[in-house]
């Protein structure tokens, strides 16, 4: 199955090169004779016309890498990126000068260091997330043998997996932010058939395209605080995340699941007058998701929903229009 890739102004993106050639030919070089080009007379124009009508057995992989090089090329980004480089065990300066744009950087880090690229890739996909659920336990502790837990979670979860969805292909990134663990965990997608046509233009006809594409989710952790944070597509799956977390990295499968981890998180304090949300640069912040039961009879139970709960609520008050 050939795969589908999403566009990207090619001319916008490459242009960026220009003056560094270098750079694309270092990268076209990491695949080897896997990709139908000839490096020794390859122009920025060359490069394009291979983007677009390029052969070869690596190419959709090299696709899928250049695609990743141009999600970095963003102010945030570069920002990664850069600290990135920095916190490798032996510092590593791509640009010691300050001149690459962030297009030649990206792709720059992603051919000289993949550890560096693939962290600063983590970072920047984690602040991306949507929603996280909070889940806050007794008290703070620390993950033991952090490398050997992390494979034991990749094992118990591709266990899960393989039984609810068939595929226990999981790949789980992990990296620390001061007291904070961060895994991203990379897994299969239910199977789906996407319709596509098929045939000549004078005798169409439409057919399935069977695809299992990945999916991408989040558990943070702080040691310090105790609180996990999880984001996850579907309730089912995030509390197979926060279970199997807590099982494998902290030795309790029931951490987070006994009613006092819920009772830890005030959210009265929300309310007050005097709360504000501290964000640097682009940063916002936004509840969009709030649960609450009432203790009544029949025990009611309402979920809101909003791009801001809050501002919805207050909407929704006595003597707001």
């Amino acid at each position: 199955m050939t795969l589908k890739h999403r566009a990207f102004n090619i001319d916008r993106f490459v242009d960026k090169f220009e003056g560094h050639e270098d750079l694309l030919w270092d990268y076209v070089k990491l695949w080897g004779n896997r990709l139908k080009i000839k490096t020794s007379s390859l122009t920025l124009e060359a490069f394009k016309t291979f983007l677009v009508n390029g052969e070869g057995d690596a190419r959709d992989l090299f696709m899928a890498e250049l695609y990743r090089v141009y999600d970095l090329c963003t102010e945030r980004g570069h920002e990664d990126l850069v600290a990135a480089c920095r916190d490798q065990p032996e510092e590593y300066a791509p640009d010691p000068q300050g001149i690459l744009s962030i297009e030649c950087l990206s792709l720059k880090v992603r051919t000289e260091n993949e550890d560096a690229f693939n962290l600063a890739y983590d970072r920047c996909t984690l602040r991306q997330a949507e929603r996280f659920s909070v889940y806050q336990g007794k008290k703070g502790q620390a993950i033991k043998n952090i490398r050997s837990v992390t494979r034991r979670l990749r094992d118990r979860l591709a266990a899960l997996f393989k039984d609810d969805k068939n595929s226990d292909r999981v790949l789980i990134r992990q990296y620390q932010e001061g007291s904070r663990v961060n895994f991203i965990v990379y897994h299969e997608k239910r199977t789906q058939a996407l319709l596509i046509f098929k045939g000549t233009k004078t005798k169409p006809r439409v057919s399935p395209e069977i695809l299992r594409p990945a999916q991408q989710d989040f558990i943070s952790y702080d040691s310090e605080a105790g609180r996990v944070e999880v984001e996850a597509r579907f309730p089912k799956e995030e509390g197979a995340f926060r279970k199997t977390f807590a099982e494998c990295c902290l030795g309790d499968a029931d951490l987070f699941e006994k009613p006092e981890a819920a009772d830890r998180i005030k959210l009265a304090r929300i309310a007050a007058d005097d709360f504000t949300v501290e964000a640097d640069g682009e940063d916002t912040a936004a509840m969009t998701e709030l649960h609450f039961k009432l203790k009544q009879k029949h025990g009611p139970f309402f979920v809101v929903r909003s791009k801001n709960v809050l501002e919805t609520l207050q909407l929704g008050m006595p003597g707001r229009s």
